[in-house]
């Protein structure tokens, strides 16, 4: 009688494995988690401050408005409305001013609800910005030359830079890093020269402030360079490409790991307590 050789059983560890998850699932989880901030996040920061720095260069010449300085924008429409200059139209710096806030709520808004640091909604927010710029240039690139400063096409591009601007600015912020605000330099210009740590070696916060403004300014001046020699609809395209870059790059982020959300979590109670604990002491 021939022998039947008995198969192995599986041990009981091995029947009590779960199924490796499904592509489908997978591809879920890698858009569901938050990213990492580290140095590559803040590279793509600076890109986008790069962009938003081209951005301006152009939008005020052609405009005689700022797309995303609403600072610059706040004055020159009082500037306008007393009647200083003719040079500044109230319906374009309105539009610009109306259309930044807008977009900074809408994304803001949007990104506390769904989690602003998770990868799909950086994505999709980064995306829609990008195509909002690059609808700015088209329209820009099939329009009259030179560039008119007011009328439809002018108040449409304005709405779109702006729009996407503000979304940016509002993404950005939602990411912690707030050094690099892709967008304001007052701030900047301030926050480093009070910095009490202004001269040590290790300064993670006066780098990046240093750096957002390095890069701003950069991005102003090849703005500027590229409207002289290409027109703005070619610098506007550059801005487009650079944001587009920043878009695509967010599939390569790293992982915010649950520790670290932890971990930052404590540390943002604990500055709450210290901040508590300030102002009590001066309301005694």
């Amino acid at each position: 009688m021939a022998v039947v050789p008995s198969l192995p059983t599986p041990s009981c560890t091995e029947s009590l494995q779960p199924p490796p998850p499904s592509r489908q699932t997978r591809l879920k989880q890698f858009l569901e988690t938050p990213v990492r901030d580290d140095l590559f996040l803040e590279c793509q920061l600076l890109v986008l401050s790069f962009s938003i720095g081209i951005q301006d260069a152009t939008s005020f010449p052609d405009y005689h408005c700022f797309a995303s300085n609403q600072t610059g924008n706040t004055v020159l429409f009082a500037v306008g409305v007393a009647k200083l200059s003719t040079i500044f139209s109230i319906q374009n710096i309105g539009i610009s001013l109306s259309l930044f806030i807008f977009g900074v709520s809408i994304a803001g808004q949007i990104g506390n609800l769904v989690g602003p640091r998770k990868r799909w909604w950086l994505l999709l927010s980064s995306v829609l910005q990008t195509l909002m710029v690059f609808a700015a240039t088209a329209i820009q690139y099939t329009g009259p030359s030179p560039v008119p400063d007011h009328g439809s096409s002018a108040l449409a591009v304005l709405a779109l830079l702006a729009f996407s601007s503000g979304a940016q600015v509002a993404m950005a912020r939602g990411l912690k890093i707030t050094e690099i605000t892709t967008a304001m330099a007052t701030a900047a210009y301030v926050d480093i020269f009070i910095d009490e740590a202004i001269f040590q070696r290790q300064n993670r916060k006066r780098n990046r402030r240093m750096a957002f403004l390095l890069v701003l300014f950069a991005g102003s001046f090849a703005g500027a360079f590229m409207y002289k020699a290409k027109g703005s609809a070619f610098a506007l395209l550059i801005s487009a490409v650079g944001k587009l870059i920043v878009a695509v790059s967010f599939v390569w982020n790293g992982e915010l790991k649950e520790e670290e959300e932890v971990e930052k979590a404590v540390l943002q109670l604990q500055l709450s307590r210290e901040v508590g604990r300030v102002r009590s002491y001066f309301k005694e």
